[in-house]
């Protein structure tokens, strides 16, 4: 590993050097402010100091077996990398490239956590000034395109044939989320049914019933398991199955199990958790975790007409490792709901909306 020490004025002018001199895998161990004392202090002005090193073999070798300490020298490079990050993160962004901070701020403003957008905004090139088009716009694409790389989609959910069901906590728009799921199926030539597995409405009218007869399609209310079999065994569709179910709190442990025995009755092809694009990034893991139980496959976010941020889809997305399918946009049946993209939700994380 080289070592230089680096002196200067200003931050970004020795960050500038030591990419020049070390080369963009260059990290930072230290940095610190050094003031002149005594007289000096009348005449010279302060200066940085920065230490960095980069993994280089100063000579050739030949090919041979990784000694024992290897792993412990990745494990070091690791440390240093964090600490690095931990050194800008506190730093509000000044270790980062001139040319990136923009984009490292606007990434935090989209509600996207630090160590994320610190890893995004690092990561990009630093082009250079006069070509054919501005800094800026370059550096916003290749911002795009590595949220894009990072971000899973799940393609449609079953248009034909399945068995396609909606969990998620109470109030995070199941239920609005499967009538454009329907309408969108029945209007492409499909012959969707409702399976209501949702019995906290006894006694008023079922909204999904209503649903169900204005667009001539079959439902069917389900409660226990032989329920389940029965509305399966007078079904006559046998395309597209959308199943509701109760909204739980991620507390309701008994609720969940309940639930998931229900579902093993219906043996759904496809779960899609629907999560509220409002919902805090820590709520939302905690109930990513809690409805894993149920082993969704898919998640679903409403609710994005109610916020200018996609840092909690993107983060969800990302920390659960399960491939988003769609985004509700509104409540409009079946328009505001559209599929789920990468370019769509990287364009949404950086400006709040789509663009044209």
């Amino acid at each position: 590993m080289q070592l230089k020490w680096f002196r200067g004025k200003e931050v970004p002018a020795v960050m500038r050097r030591v990419r020049e001199e070390l080369g963009p895998e260059a990290v930072i161990l230290h940095s610190k402010q050094r003031r002149p004392w005594g007289p000096l202090r009348l005449v010279r002005s302060s200066e940085v100091e920065i230490l960095a090193a980069v993994d280089r073999d100063e000579k050739p070798r030949a090919p041979a077996a990784p000694p024992a300490w290897a792993a412990s020298a990745n494990a070091l490079r690791g440390e240093v990398t964090e600490l690095r990050h931990l050194l800008v993160r506190y730093g509000g962004g000044r270790l980062l490239a001139p040319e990136v901070v923009p984009f490292h701020s606007r990434l935090l403003a989209a509600g996207v956590p630090d160590t994320l957008a610190l890893r995004l905004a690092d990561s990009l090139p630093h082009p250079s000034p006069g070509g054919r088009e501005s800094t800026a716009a370059t550096t916003a694409r290749d911002l795009e395109d590595r949220l894009a790389t990072i971000i899973r989609v799940g393609g449609p959910a079953a248009t034909r044939r399945g068995r396609v069901a909606l969990v998620g906590p109470t109030g995070a728009g199941k239920t609005i989320s499967l009538a454009k799921l329907a309408a969108r199926a029945k209007i492409g030539g499909a012959r969707p049914e409702i399976l209501d597995l949702d019995g906290t409405g006894l006694g008023a009218p079922a909204p999904l019933e209503a649903f169900a007869t204005i667009l001539d399609i079959p439902y069917h209310l389900a409660l226990t398991g032989e329920e389940v079999a029965a509305a399966r065994a007078r079904s006559t569709v046998p395309d597209l199955t959308l199943i509701d179910t109760p909204g739980l709190v991620r507390v309701d442990h008994a609720g969940l199990a309940r639930l998931g025995t229900l579902l093993q009755s219906v043996r759904p092809d496809e779960i899609h958790l629907v999560l509220s694009a409002t919902t805090k990034i820590t709520d939302a893991l905690a109930a990513v975790r809690a409805f894993s139980v149920l082993a969704p496959t898919h998640l679903l976010f409403t609710r994005l007409d109610e916020t200018t941020s996609c840092g909690s889809i993107l983060s969800v997305g990302v920390e659960s490792g399960l491939p988003i399918s769609y985004l509700g946009t509104g409540r409009e049946i079946p328009t505001d709901l559209i599929l789920a993209t990468p370019s769509e939700l990287a364009r949404r994380t950086l400006q709040g909306e789509p663009t044209s």
